[in-house]
């Protein structure tokens, strides 16, 4: 039996808001009459919560963006390193700013030949897309760093890097300025009034820590799925494979009928979605009921109509918003469960619906034994 894990966070709000799940669904309405419902349990205020969505303990693997970004880039640097994100902003009379435009493929090719000059003996720059990248500080030591998204709009020297690479960091944020400055292309893009790609901000400092290799823990590789460049660092770290990213789609492109494709050709599938999140805190609710027909019509469909050929074992997580309970079911071909707790908001006030933790379902939902 094929087993697929579909974690969803957005896909539940709140009691009070329009239910993206009442829309009339008929797919999903169809597996909840003949699932087991439940309720997922308040996630924990971590720093790395893709730990739970590979269903491990939220202690065994609590890591900073910038070891994730450099695993993703599938680097792997000397032990004793400081591993950074580094994103790609502008830059312009003392203030720096995040460009809503990405680098075309000629910018990023031009504006990463130029970057090479910036490599020395302790610091090394690694090649993401678009504007994310990273960078690897061969030391250890601690610093205080502002996130790129603290910085954005704000006067960069009062957030300049401090502690003990302060000299190092705060000379590559100066050199990428002068150097980026330089090219044609920024140029060009400042006659046309548009902002350059002039700034390199390191951030999201740490060091890789070990990670429990869940490959050898349950015996079987799963492929995980998503649009996420930190939950494929993590991944990557513990044994699992993550499908190229670029296959997944973003936001309302995410290619759901490709991802259940892909799915019915594997053994275990964990896939993640985040869009539905992002569209919940811009407000954006006809994006949001839109994407959650598009998962009913273009991925559950799909696996739904396989069944009787090739049968699949669904489990479905939605956590809820911050602090506040979420939904899940598991789905069997066989099952012969008559549910009666409906697979929306109203099952949150049911008592008789029963409460799990996110990371134990995902185990769960991967593993044969369950």
């Amino acid at each position: 039996m094929r087993r697929v894990v579909l974690v969803v966070p957005g896909l539940v709000g709140d009691v009070e808001q329009t239910s993206a799940l009442r829309q009339g669904l008929p797919t999903l309405l169809a597996i909840a009459e003949r699932a087991e419902v439940f309720k997922i349990a308040p996630l924990p205020p971590i720093e790395t919560p893709e730990t739970l969505y590979l269903g491990m303990d939220p202690v065994e693997a609590q890591m900073r963006q910038g070891p994730l970004t450099v695993s993703a880039l599938r680097a792997d640097p000397p032990e004793r390193s400081t591993h950074f994100h580094l994103s790609l902003m502008s830059f312009d009379d003392g203030v720096a700013s995040s460009s809503s435009f990405l680098p075309t493929k000629q910018d990023s090719d031009a504006i990463w030949e130029a970057l090479a000059k910036l490599n020395t003996s302790k610091l090394t720059l690694l090649r993401g897309e678009d504007l994310d990248h990273g960078l690897v500080w061969e030391g250890l030591g601690d610093m205080g760093m502002t996130t790129a998204r603290e910085v954005a709009g704000k006067a960069v020297k009062p957030h300049l890097p401090e502690g003990d690479a302060d000299r190092l960091l705060r000379r590559l944020i100066d050199d990428s300025v002068n150097l980026l400055s330089e090219l044609e292309l920024n140029e060009q893009r400042l006659e046309e009034g548009l902002p350059p790609f002039n700034l390199l901000w390191p951030w999201g400092q740490g060091v890789r820590q070990p990670v429990p290799n869940l490959l050898f823990r349950r015996g079987e590789r799963a492929i995980v799925e998503s649009a996420s460049m930190r939950l494929e660092g993590l991944t990557r770290l513990t044994g699992y494979v993550h499908e190229d990213r670029h296959l997944f789609g973003k936001g309302l492109q995410t290619k759901f009928r490709q991802i259940a494709r892909r799915a019915l050709a594997r053994t275990i599938s964990i896939i993640f979605v985040e869009s539905l999140v992002e569209f919940r805190g811009a407000d954006s609710e006809e994006e949001l009921f839109w994407l959650v027909r598009e998962l009913d019509n273009e991925f559950l469909k799909p696996l739904m109509e396989n069944r009787e050929m090739d049968p699949v074992r669904l489990t479905i997580l939605a956590p809820g918003p911050d602090g506040s309970l979420g939904l899940g079911l598991e789905f069997g071909v066989a099952s012969t469960l008559e549910n009666s707790a409906p697979f929306d908001e109203r099952a949150l006030d049911e008592r008789k619906v029963p409460t799990f933790d996110l990371a134990r379902r995902v185990e769960a939902g991967v593993t044969l034994s369950s």
